[in-house]
Parts: structure tokens; sequence; C-alpha cells
């Protein structure tokens, strides 16, 4: 029964326990969003062309400010930078539910929506994830990454969606636009009831929460800086551009090849395609709850990549199964390895990152996680011959082994782990043209001479 509870430890601290519910609210707006967006559209009479606009529109918001948002996150007080941004989307919506209710709606306006949404999320999700750490002690920051990996896959894959399409059919798109506005009005207040008390008393004294005291002390860091401190430490350039390698070789065949896999191949239909993406959310699900009720292992690091390599690998099997029934547990490895290998790579970044520097390194991860997808689709529609299919999907599930097997030779993964020394002082490029002195609050979180870790792939 304890292993079940073991999750929900992280709620028992009153700040984190608000930005989660804020996150949860605000993972539920976004799977409601994911069905409502284009049916809006359609209902506007867009063609492809348009639709192609207004989906794609919050994925270039995201990308183009993504940087921004991981300056903003270290430059300013998180809680901050979370809030306002929850009220742009509020503002956003609101403005949209106006001109859907004046009956003066058109295409034009969702993709200027979109994009400035996809904005917002591109400030506050690497704000949200650096200020996590500030909020829950080290000891449960493992079980948190998971309990949000847990929602996330509920939310945006299942629960979001069917709320979505429910909505729209019940009480019509403006109502569905009106509830989303009313969601980020409430996940803003939560965050604004955050106290931004430190999470840990043992630390009080060394670090107070990550933006307060410590980010008004002294000269912030600069970007030039943080970029400095990335490249100087090889575990973490390397392994978020492991990530965005990976994404390259894998995200185009997921979202543009399975389906016609599914329905040329297989002879399977939409719903054969939901039950695959639905099987792999469970799995998702399944390696969040474990990984949250069981301490992290000694070779954190090392288990990491190994899960990010075996969640890869069923691609290349994939475009042989002579059945959809057999593309379940293909899809179920995938959903569970590569969740575990997400969770690690949270914590070990929160862990192992100093404060000063988390939001634009997270940003930077993003970027290289998100960058190279819109790449992958284009080069996954290059191509329609089932030759070119079995190339593609082969390569993307074993190149990925390969590139591990370099990575083990070129980056030694020992030694990285969640268990960093408190009170280990920080010695980096930007720290020497900064000298720190006995009143300048130290970074507890991590320090900044760190060895190893990689990169999300199932972002």
């Amino acid at each position: 029964m304890k292993s079940l509870t073991k999750p929900l430890v992280p709620l028992r601290h009153r700040d984190y326990r608000l930005l989660f519910v804020s996150y949860l609210i605000s993972m539920v707006g976004d799977g409601v969003w994911l069905v409502a967006l284009p049916w809006v559209a359609i209902e506007l009479d867009a063609d492809n062309s348009g639709l192609a606009m207004v989906v794609g529109a919050e994925s270039v918001g995201l990308i183009s400010c993504v940087l921004i948002g991981g300056a903003l996150a270290d430059l300013y007080p998180r809680k901050q930078v979370i809030g306002w941004s929850h009220a742009v989307g509020f503002t956003v919506l609101a403005a949209l539910a106006f001109v859907h209710l004046s009956g003066h709606l058109e295409v034009w306006h969702l993709v200027g929506g979109a994009f400035v949404l996809g904005a917002a999320a591109a400030v506050s999700g690497p704000a949200a994830d650096a200020f996590t750490p500030d909020l829950v002690p080290e000891d449960d920051l493992h079980a948190a990454n998971a309990l949000e990996s847990i929602v996330r896959s509920l939310a945006v894959r299942m629960v979001g969606p069917g709320i979505g399409g429910l909505l729209i059919a019940l009480v019509g798109s403006l109502a569905v636009i009106t509830l989303n506005a009313l969601s980020f009005a409430v996940a803003a207040l939560c965050v604004a009831a955050i106290s931004f008390r430190p999470a840990c008393s043992a630390d009080a004294g060394k670090e107070t929460t990550g933006n307060s005291e410590q980010e008004n002390t002294g000269e912030p860091v600069r970007y030039r800086e943080a970029l400095r401190y990335l490249f100087g430490e090889r575990w973490l350039w390397v392994l978020i551009a492991w990530s965005g390698v990976v994404l390259l070789l894998q995200s185009g065949p997921r979202q543009v090849l399975l389906p016609f896999l599914i329905h040329d191949d297989l002879g399977g239909d939409a719903r054969g395609y939901g039950l695959l993406v639905a099987v792999t959310g469970v799995a998702a699900v399944v390696s969040s709850f474990a990984l949250a009720a069981r301490k992290p292992p000694a070779d954190y690091a090392r288990r990491m990549l190994l899960a990010w390599t075996i969640g890869a690998a069923p691609l290349a099997l994939m475009v042989f199964s002579p059945s959809l029934w057999l593309l379940l547990p293909l899809g179920a490895v995938y959903g569970f390895f590569s969740t575990a290998g997400n969770v690690y790579w949270s914590t070990l970044v929160q862990t192992s990152v100093p404060n000063a520097v988390r939001g634009r390194v997270i940003s930077i991860d993003w970027l290289g996680s998100l960058a190279l997808v819109p790449l992958s689709a284009t080069l996954a529609g290059v191509g329609s011959s089932r030759e070119f299919m079995v190339w593609v999907f082969v390569l993307g599930g074993t190149l990925p082994v390969l590139l591990t097997l370099i990575t083990l030779r070129w980056v030694d993964l020992r030694g990285l782990g969640t268990q960093q020394t408190p009170d280990t002082a920080p010695q980096a490029p930007m720290e020497q043209t900064q000298p720190a002195t006995p009143d300048t609050p130290r970074e507890v979180h991590g320090t900044l001479s760190a060895e190893p870790a990689p990169a999300r792939t199932g972002r």
C-alpha cells in the first residue's frame, strides 16, 4: 500500500501542491484544446492548408520563444513568469471567445491565437520545470517528476481529448474556448497562491528559493555564460544532441508513416491507431507509477540511457508486424521505457544543473527536442514505397542503439545521480567572472562539476 501512495508524497508540500494543481489544469486544458482547435477551424470552413497553419502555429510559437522562456525563468521570479504566462493564455482565449461570440471569428484569428498560446507555453514550461526543485526536497523530486508524467499521459492523451470531444458535441466550440480560458485563470490563481517558502528547512540559510534572494543578489548570469556552462559539461550537451538526433529519426515515422502502415499494410482504421496510442499512454502511466514507487537506483544515468534506447528500438520491428495486435506490445515497450527515461532526465537536470542557469538549460533541452520534429515529419513524407518505409523504420530503431554505444564510449556516465553534495560550491567559467562573497547564497541542488545524463525522446 505504501508503494501506491509514494507517488503522492510530493503533494504534502503546500507550495508544490499548488503548482501541481496548476499543472494538472493546464494539461487537461491542453488535451481539450488539442481537439477543439482543429474542430473550430473546420467549422470556419478552413481548407487543408488553413488547418495546417492553425495546427502548426502553436508549434512555431513554442519553438521560436522557448529560449526566451528559459532566460526569463532565470532572470525573474519563476512564480511570476508562470503566472503571467497563464494570464496571457487567459487573455488570448477570452479574446477568441469574444470574437467568436460576435460572429466575426476567422481562421487567421485562430492562427494568431495558437501562436501566442505556443509562446506562452514556451515561457511557462521551462519556468515550471526549473521551479519544481525550489518547492520540493531533493528526496521527493524523483516522485514529483513521475507524478507530473502520469498527469501528462492521462490528461493530454486520454482525459483532455475525451472531454474536448464531448464538450464540443454537447455545448459547442464557443463554450469550450470559454472554459479553456477559465482554466488558465484558475491555473494563474493557483500559482499566485504559492507562498514561495524554501521546501526543505535544512537548506534554509544556504539558499532561499531559487528566484527570491539568490537571483536578487549580485549580477544575474548572462546568456553567454549559461552557454559556456552548458558546453563545458560534456554529458549535458552530448545528451541533448543525442535526443535531438533520435527525435529526428523517430518522430516522423511515428507521426506520419505509422498511420499509413496500419491502414495500408495491416488493413486497420482510425480505431486501430487510437488503440495503439491508448496502449502507449497506459504503458507510460504504469512506468511513471513504477518509478515513483521506488528510490532512484545508484546507476541512475546508465539506466536512463538504457531506458531510452530500449524505448527507441521497437520502431525497427513495427514495419515487419503482420497484424495490429503485434504492434500493441511494441507500442507498450516504447511508452514504458521512453517515459522512464524522461522522468530520469528531468530529475537529473533539476539536481545537477545550478539554479542560476537551470531555466536556460531546460529551454535549450526543449529546443533540442522540438526543433527537428518538423524536419523529421517532412523527411518521412518524401517517399511512399514499401521499401522506403522499411528503411526509415529500421534506421529509426537501430541507429539510436549505435548512438548509445558511441555515447557510452565518449561520455563517462558513472557518478552522476540524484544525490549531489549540497555544500559543494559551484565551479565554472561563469563563476570565475563573478566570485562569490561570504554573503552570497550558494547553489544547493547540484554542482557545476557534475558529470552526465540524456535528453527527452518522448515529450
